[in-house]
C-alpha cells in the first residue's frame, strides 16, 4: 500500500491548507469519540451503584456535539477537496489531449484516455471520503489503546500484539493487492477499447454475422470473463485478508474474558469497561481495514493518472491559453509544399508505409483536385497539407514564410476542412454568436429545412443520412470563412442532383469570394473543373492531365 503517493497526491492538488483542516478535525473527531468511551464507562459505573452524576451527561452532550460537528466538517470538507482535485486532474488532462498533436493521440489511444477519466478519477473522489472515516478510526483506535491502558496494562499490550498481527498482514498483503488491481484496470481498459470498436464499426458489424461473431464471443465476450474472474479473485483475497484480521480481533475478546483473569485479578475490578472498550476498537478496526482497501485503489489509480498525465504532457505542444491568432497567412498568394514525407512506423520503429516525398504549389483562388485509390495516401497528404501531420522531412511554406512551431497554429487556422471520416459536433463551436437568419437560410440552401433546425448555437437534429450530415458540416465551413477549403470525398455521399450542385455551383461560389478549394475526389465527370489534378498512387504524388 502506497500511502505515501496518496498524500502527496492530495497535497500536490490541494493547493491550499483544506487538507490540513482536514487533519485537525480528524483528529478532533477521533479524540472526542474515544472521550465519549471514557464518559460512557464511568457514567455506567456510576448507575451500577445507584449514582447519577449530571454533569456527565452534559460532558456527554458536549462531546457528542463537537463530535458530530467535527465529523461532518471533515467528511464534507474531503468530499468538496476530492471533487476540486478530481475537476482540476481533469481539466489538466484534456488541455493536455486538446494541445497534443494527432499522430501523438492517435498513439495513446482513446480507452485508455477515457478510462482514466472515468474509472480512475472516480475512485479517488470514492475513496475520499472513507480515507478520512480511516484516519479518524486509526485514531480512535489510538487513544482507546491508551484508555486501555490505564484500565489494564496486560489487557492492554494482548490487545496491541493481537491488533498488529492481524493489521500487518494486511498491510503485507497490500503490494499483492495493488498488483491485481492494476490488472483489474488494464483488462477494464481492453474491454473500453473493444467496446468503442463495437459502437464505432456497428454498421459494419451488423452487415458482417462473422464479424460480429468474432468481435463479440471472440473479444469482448472473452475480456468480460477474464474481468469478472480477476474481479472475483481481487475480492476473495480482500475478503481472506479482512476475516483474517478480525479473527484476532475475535480471539482477542476471548482471550481477555477467558485467559487473562486467571493469571491477573486486577482485570476482573475493570473487566466490563475492559471489554466494552475492546469490543468499541473492533468498530473502527474494521473501518480502518476497508480504507486499506480503498488507499490501495486510489494509489493504482493515481499511478494510472500520473502516467498518463506524464504522457500528455510530453506531447503537448502548447501554453494552454486562449487563441491570439492574427490572420499572417489570410491574404496568402501561394502555398508551397516541398519534399514533403511522411512515414508510418510499427512499435520498433520499422517504416510501415510512406508518404512522398511530394512537391508542389497552391495559388490562391485555384480548384485543386487530387485522386487515387484507396490507401494510397490521400488522407495522409491532406494532414501534412493543413498541418495535423508534420513531415519527417520537407517543409511548407507560405509566401516565402516557412512553417515551424511559432507559426503552425496561425497556418492551420487558415483551413477549413471536411475529412471524410468527419465529426459533426453537437454545435456552432469556434463561430462566435451566428446569426439564426443565416444559419437557416443555409440549412435551406443545402436542402435540409425539413430535416434540421437551428436553436441555442446548435442544430436541432444530427440524426441525418451521411450526406446529409456532410451538408450540415459543410454549413459550419461557410460561417468559419476559412480562407483555404479542404473537402475529402465531400460529394461521395450526395445524391446526383447535390453533387451536380457542389460542383457546378457551390464550388464556384467560394472561387468568387477568393478561397482556394483542395478537394479529394473520384468524380471523373467533373475533373474539368479542377484547374490542376494531382494523383496519389501507394505514396507517390505526381500531377494528373486528363
Amino acid at each position: 500500500m502506497n500511502i505515501k503517493l496518496l498524500l502527496n497526491f492530495i497535497k500536490r492538488e490541494s493547493g491550499n491548507k483544506t487538507y490540513k483542516t482536514i487533519l485537525i478535525m480528524s483528529v478532533i473527531s477521533g479524540l472526542t469519540n474515544s472521550l465519549l468511551l471514557s464518559v460512557i464507562n464511568s457514567s455506567t459505573n456510576k448507575v451500577v451503584h445507584g449514582e447519577y452524576n449530571y454533569k456527565l451527561i452534559i460532558i456527554f452532550c458536549l462531546i457528542f456535539f463537537i463530535y458530530l460537528i467535527t465529523k461532518y466538517r471533515s467528511l464534507r470538507l474531503t468530499a468538496h477537496l476530492a471533487e476540486d482535485i478530481v475537476y482540476g486532474v481533469r481539466e489538466r488532462i484534456v488541455k493536455y489531449i486538446t494541445d497534443t498533436e494527432l499522430v501523438e493521440f492517435e498513439d495513446l489511444g482513446r480507452a485508455e484516455i477515457y478510462s482514466r477519466l472515468t474509472t480512475d478519477t472516480n475512485m479517488i473522489s470514492n475513496s475520499a471520503p472513507l480515507i478520512v472515516i480511516g484516519i479518524q478510526s486509526a485514531l480512535l483506535v489510538t487513544f482507546a489503546l491508551i484508555y486501555l491502558c490505564f484500565l489494564n496494562t496486560v489487557a492492554c499490550l494482548v490487545t496491541i500484539v493481537a491488533l498488529s498481527i492481524g493489521i500487518s498482514n494486511y498491510f503485507i498483503n497490500g503490494n499483492k493487492v495493488q498488483a491485481d488491481i492494476k490488472k483489474v484496470n488494464t483488462i477494464e481498459t481492453s474491454y473500453f477499447e473493444k467496446i468503442n470498436e463495437l459502437t464505432g464499426g456497428f454498421k459494419e458489424i451488423k452487415i458482417n454475422q462473422q464479424k460480429k461473431f468474432d468481435l463479440f464471443y471472440g473479444r469482448i465476450q472473452d475480456i468480460a470473463v477474464k474481468y469478472k474472474i480477476s474481479r472475483k479473485s481481487l475480492t476473495d483475497k480482500l475478503a481472506f485478508y479482512f476475516v483474517f484480521a478480525q479473527t484476532f480481533f475475535y480471539l482477542l475478546l476471548g482471550t481477555i474474558v477467558f485467559i487473562i483473569p486467571v493469571f491477573d485479578d486486577d482485570l476482573l475490578t475493570n473487566i466490563a469497561k475492559v471489554t466494552s472498550t475492546v469490543i468499541f476498537i473492533i468498530m473502527p478496526i474494521g473501518e480502518a481495514t476497508n480504507t486499506i482497501d480503498s488507499i490501495n485503489r486510489a494509489s493504482v489509480s493515481i499511478a494510472s493518472l500520473n502516467e498518463l498525465e506524464s504522457r500528455l504532457e510530453a506531447k503537448s505542444h502548447s501554453n494552454h491559453t486562449d487563441p491570439v491568432l492574427e490572420g499572417i497567412f489570410e491574404n496568402f498568394e501561394h502555398i508551397t509544399f516541398k519534399d514533403l514525407l511522411f512515414g508510418y512506423k510499427d512499435k520498433t520503429g520499422l517504416n510501415q508505409f510512406s508518404v512522398g516525398p511530394i512537391s508542389f504549389e497552391v495559388n490562391k483562388g485555384e480548384i485543386i483536385f487530387i485522386i487515387g485509390g484507396n490507401g494510397s495516401g490521400k488522407s495522409t497528404l491532406f494532414k501534412m497539407i493543413t498541418g495535423l501531420y508534420s513531415p519527417d522531412e520537407g517543409s511548407i511554406s507560405v509566401d516565402g514564410v516557412e512553417i515551424n512551431k511559432q507559426n503552425i497554429e496561425e497556418y492551420r487556422n487558415s483551413f477549413g476542412v471536411i475529412f471524410s471520416d468527419f465529426f459533426l459536433f453537437s454545435e456552432l463551436y469556434g463561430i462566435k454568436n451566428p446569426e439564426s437568419s443565416k444559419v437557416l437560410g443555409l440549412i435551406r440552401q443545402m436542402e435540409l429545412t425539413e430535416k434540421t433546425g437551428f436553436k441555442d448555437n446548435s442544430f436541432t437534429n444530427l440524426n441525418l443520412s451521411t450526406g446529409q450530415r456532410k451538408r450540415l458540416a459543410m454549413i459550419s465551413v461557410i460561417l468559419e470563412n476559412k480562407n483555404i477549403l479542404v473537402f475529402d470525398e465531400w460529394a461521395a455521399d450526395q445524391d446526383p442532383e447535390f453533387r451536380k450542385y457542389f460542383y457546378d455551383v457551390l464550388i464556384y461560389d467560394f472561387i468568387k469570394q477568393g478561397k482556394t478549394i483542395i478537394a479529394i475526389t473520384h468524380d471523373d465527370y467533373y475533373f474539368d473543373k479542377a484547374d490542376r489534378i494531382y494523383k496519389m498512387d501507394f505514396g507517390k504524388f505526381k500531377e494528373y492531365k486528363i
